[in-house]
């Protein structure tokens, strides 16, 4: 009896905690954290699941999650005060010349890779007023580009283990490493990403002609540079860091541990004092960490009180093998993210695929859907991603480009389906060979 009154316990809190998500009446950390510390006190009553406890919490909480966030959170601020970020900017507008299409592709592979490596809010905070100011200078509708700008940014978060918070989530659920996500996440989302260039390059071709070419050639990329101590200690450490996520396995590094250790060499570097330290608390994404916390016990509550593996059993009936699984896992992980955001999807899935584990066997592709499945659905509405609703902020006052929600949709909605298609016939392929 008591088991049943957790079980229905922990499925309220669930719906009570994915509706406000949904519905946005609440704070989504606020919630997550509310759901996750009532689970924890209802728990301390029933004790139906000994873990979860507060002196248990290493055991639901994923600190490596945490602590991975936590180094990238540090070091990345610095170096966009140094004007690192600025730099690409305006290095990628030097190298097009004038020449739209290439500017916009040039952008658009800029924005994945630095996404890929960096936090893709702060890249597209630095290349949205830079695209902006020149579609302005010459008469262009933004929208287009910035259409580009937010999915580059979602595509090159999916491709690595620190591109997106939720590929770090599926990483450490799984031990996956950096060269994992580099051999199996990111083929299949460069592809998806090269076809849906394909397909806005045709769709636009006439928005690229332009009367005369604007000459860039007198713009210096290095002064962009505000600080060029800062720039170069910060880049060597994050550049550091990339070489310690890819490090071998049998080594025992994980990427959290190179992730604290490289904030800390930083702020060893520029002799943090108190005043920096204050900035540096004051950057860190606590509704992010909250989040985190909060999802992680309902989750295990999940787990743990056996209803992820009802689920995942109900769900086996219609699904025969491991095939179709991953293509299901895929198309629903893509559209619940549309809905939910990458975050909340990842969360609830984690769970139901550990339950599909125990009845089709191991099979890492169903991962990598999943992880792919949610980067593209993130594209699909304006709200899919934390990227979309930045960048739709910064466009509210633009008298054209304005991004809201049903022009962003139907926009989106082909080349997601296309990118969709693709990213499957590559899953299909991979299952195949």
């Amino acid at each position: 009896m008591k088991m049943l009154a957790m079980q229905l316990v922990t499925v309220a809190l669930f719906v009570f905690a994915y509706y406000f998500i949904i519905t946005g009446k609440m704070d989504k950390a606020g919630v997550s954290f509310v759901a996750g510390a009532l689970i924890i006190g209802v728990n301390s009553i029933t004790g139906m699941v000994p873990k979860l406890a507060i002196n248990h919490v290493g055991e639901f909480v994923d600190f490596d999650t945490i602590a991975l966030l936590l180094g990238l959170m540090v070091i990345i601020p610095f170096m966009g005060d140094a004007g690192v970020f600025q730099f690409l900017a305006v290095l990628v507008l030097k190298i097009s010349k004038g020449n739209l299409k290439l500017l916009y592709i040039l952008t658009a592979f800029t924005v994945a890779l630095s996404s890929a490596f960096l936090n893709n809010v702060s890249t597209v905070m630095v290349f949205v007023p830079v695209i902006l100011a020149i579609t302005e200078s010459l008469d262009k509708d933004p929208f287009p580009f910035l259409m580009m700008i937010i999915f580059s940014a979602n595509f090159g978060g999916g491709m690595t283990l620190i591109g997106d918070p939720p590929n770090m989530i599926v990483g450490f659920a799984n031990h996956f490493s950096f060269i994992d996500f580099a051999v199996n996440a990111t083929p299949g989302v460069v592809l998806a990403m090269v076809v849906v260039l394909f397909l806005w390059l045709r769709k636009e071709k006439n928005y690229f002609k332009m009367p005369k070419r604007e000459k860039r050639e007198d713009m210096n990329p290095f002064s962009a540079i505000t600080d060029k101590k800062l720039a170069i200690k910060s880049s060597l450490t994050f550049l550091g860091a990339i070489v310690g996520f890819v490090l071998p396995q049998s080594w025992n590094i994980s990427p959290s541990t190179v992730a604290i250790v490289a904030a800390a060499v930083l702020l060893l570097l520029i002799d943090a004092n108190s005043k920096t330290m204050e900035k540096v608390y004051a950057r860190i994404d606590w509704p992010t960490i909250f989040f985190f916390i909060g999802m992680f016990a309902l989750v295990y509550a999940l787990e743990q009180t056996g209803i992820a593996d009802m689920i995942s059993s109900t769900l086996s009936i219609l699904i025969p093998n491991n095939f179709v699984l991953t293509i299901v896992v895929f198309w629903l992980a893509l559209v619940m993210a549309s809905i939910l955001s990458a975050v909340p999807t990842v969360m609830i899935m984690i769970p139901i695929i550990h339950g599909f584990e125990k009845i089709f066997g191991s099979n890492s592709l169903v991962w990598w859907a999943l992880v792919m499945g949610q980067c593209l659905g993130g594209n699909l509405t304006i709200v899919g991603a934390a990227a979309n609703m930045v960048v739709a902020g910064m466009t509210q006052k633009l008298e054209r480009g304005k991004l809201e929600f049903s022009p962003y949709f139907k926009y989106a909605l082909p080349a997601v389906v296309l990118s969709g298609v693709t990213a499957s016939a590559y899953l299909i392929a991979r299952y195949v060979l």
